[in-house]
Parts: C-alpha cells; structure tokens; sequence
C-alpha cells in the first residue's frame, strides 16, 4: 500500500473514531441544556453525529413538567436532525437548519391551570441545542392537541399531520424586503378540517415584524361535541366552521381580524330522551340565538372581530409574543365583531375602533349593550 492511501486510511479511521466518540459528548451536552428549564425537565434518549454532513441527530426528546399531575409529556419528538446548511455555506453563510420528525406538543389542563411551558424561553432553548443561527426550520407530521381530562365529558382537541418551513430566518440571500423570511404550514384538525398558515416576518428584530394569514375550512362541529358540551353545555349535532384571520405587526403595534364562519348549524335535538329538560331549554336558547343573527339565504353565521393592540413594553421572547397576540385574538373571536382589512402597510395608520360583542347582552357585567344596534358582516 502507498503511503498516499496509507494517510487516507488513517483519516478515516481517525474520523470514524471521533464520530462515535463525540456522541456521548454531544448526549451530556444536549441534556445539559434541557437541564436549565423552569418547572420543566427534558430527557434525550440518544444523539447520532454525521460529520460527513456537518449534522447531528437527536433520537427521541421528551419535555415533561415537573411535579406534574399528569406524566404525559408537554413535548414530545421522534427525532431531530440538526445540521449546517450546505445551500447557504456556498453563498458564504455558515447557518444551520432543524427538521423536527413527528413531533407532538400538548398544552394539558392540570387543576386549575394549563400547561402551556411556563416562562421558558424556548427559542434560547433551541439555542443552545445548535451552535449555529438557524436558518431553515421544517416540521414533518406534527400535532398539537388541547386536552382536559378534568371535564365532564374529557376533552382532546387537536391539530394533526402539521407540514411546516420556514425559510431565511438568518436572512442569508441578504433580501432588503420589509418582511424577508417566510413560513408555510398545512394541517388537518380534528373534525376533518384544512388548516392552512401562511407568514412573511422578519424575525431578526427583537420585537419581529410580521404578516400572518389564517385559513380553516370544512371542519365538521359534531367532533367539537365533548368541548361544547364541557364548556357550553350543549352539543352542535349538525354543522361546519370556517374560519379566516389576517394579523400584521410592525414596531411592537399589531392588529387583525379573525372571523368565523358556521354553516347549517343544528344544537337542537328534542328527540333525544336521555336529554334533561333544562339541558333542552338551553339548547333551545342557543339555537334561537344562532337562528336570529343568521344569514338566512346562505344558512350561515357570520362575524367578522377587529383587534389591536401593542407589545413595546413586553419582554418575552418571539414564540411568546406571536403566540399571545395569536391567543388574545382568538378568545376575542366570540365576543366582538365589526368589519375590517388588514396588512402589514395599515398598522401605523392606526388602531381599529372596537365595537361590543354579540354575545355581550347576555353578561352580567355588560348592561348598555344593545345587540340590536349591531352589525354583523356576512
């Protein structure tokens, strides 16, 4: 043999032994980092280095609370490949990217509160799992359920088969856009529905710019029998919801709209001998409410709810902050309504005018609204 191959023999050799022997390092390491979450512990079950890639791989993360009630786990992921981005290395960029295989995030009633990751920075989490800024991020067959086992009936709402990229979040092809790095995300919910997301954000800015669209279509209201039921006391025994929203912030101000959409909804079912009599009057109560403010030619109901608002003086991080102006809007969803259009261009011109909810005469707390003065847009 040559001493040209002899050399080249002894790289690889010496290759493949440093591959397995960083393994464990990069195990404690990993592990380390789960290590520093408040009221929460991460375990890795296993980590694989590909250094012919420049990538390691995390086989089987689970984040649990502690102390928990309920052992099933807030997160939990079949694997992660975690490497460099080979398409940016040859623009001169040395950036990562993480796929997430599976993944399933649960947000748990547990006594009176719901597990939702407490006030963990998860991006730093994510952080310090790779040494690199991160550029590319995919999720292939994610879920996320809402499940109460405290309710009567128990509760499991979730979102499924979650196909999510987002792109140039290092902004790597040095775009001069408002708005350069883009997400996509298509899902199935439960009740059959399309979900489909789509962003345009600049996620460099501590407070992150950004244009969210929100699609949801043909999703079946019978599956959000065990919700309605827990929470509402009745059942939608015939029905579909659609649902679209639009949200835009820019410097810390947002605002947005969601608006739900219900087609040839039934609650009522008279038929049913093993319904009480007061479960009957209230049924009854809220199909009469749904048949007053409904477009009659399309058999829907329709509304349309304005928000706004700002983060300037919040100092969470970019996952908490779309994900409380996210939440904020949606609960507000069934209380107000009014007619509007937004994009990321409209947040400085000013914040919509809310107008009272549909719903509001029947609060105790709210005594001068008069529901008949109200618009609704179909």
């Amino acid at each position: 043999m040559s001493r040209f191959w002899k050399i080249v023999l002894g790289i690889v050799l010496f290759l493949v032994i440093l591959n397995f022997a960083l393994e464990p390092v990069a195990l404690y390491y990993a592990n380390k980092a789960l290590g520093n979450l408040k009221g929460y512990k991460g375990h890795i079950e296993d980590v694989d280095i590909h250094l012919y890639r420049g990538a390691y791989r995390i086989d089987s993360m689970d984040i649990v609370k502690v102390d928990g009630e309920n052992q099933m786990p807030f997160f939990s992921t079949a694997a992660i490949d975690i490497s460099i981005q080979w398409s940016a290395l040859f623009k001169g960029s040395i950036v990562g990217e993480i796929i997430l295989e599976s993944p399933r995030l649960n947000f748990m009633v547990v006594g009176e509160s719901v597990q939702a990751g407490g006030d963990n920075d998860w991006v730093q989490t994510v952080k310090d799992l790779i040494p690199l800024q991160i550029n590319r991020f995919q999720i292939m067959n994610g879920e996320v359920h809402y499940i109460d086992n405290t309710s009567q009936p128990q509760v499991d709402l979730g979102v499924f088969n979650i196909q999510a990229l987002a792109t140039n979040l290092g902004n790597v092809n040095e775009s001069n856009e408002l708005l350069p790095s883009r997400v996509i995300l298509d899902a199935g919910t439960s009740g059959s529905g399309k979900l489909n997301c789509e962003m345009a954000i600049n996620p460099l800015k501590q407070t992150p710019d950004f244009d969210l669209s929100v699609q949801l279509d043909h999703m079946d209201l019978t599956y959000l029998k065990d919700f309605t039921e827990a929470y509402a006391y009745f059942n939608f025994k015939e029905g579909q919801m659609y649902l679209s929203s639009e949200v835009a912030m820019k410097n810390g101000e947002y605002e947005g709209y969601v608006k739900p959409i219900l087609k040839g909804v039934r609650v009522i079912d008279l038929k049913n001998k093993e319904t009480s009599f007061w479960r009957k009057v209230w049924e009854v109560v809220v199909g009469t409410v749904l048949e007053l403010f409904e477009n009659q030619k399309k058999d829907q109901f329709a509304t349309k709810v304005p928000f706004s608002g700002n983060t300037r003086d919040s100092k969470v991080g970019l996952l908490p902050t779309i994900g409380n102006v996210l939440r904020n809007a949606f609960i507000k969803a069934f209380n107000s309504q009014v007619d509007q259009s937004v994009n990321i261009e409209t947040v400085e011109k000013g914040q919509a005018d809310e107008k009272k909810g549909l719903f509001d005469f029947l609060k105790s707390d709210k005594k001068d609204t008069d529901p008949k003065k109200e618009g609704l847009s179909q």
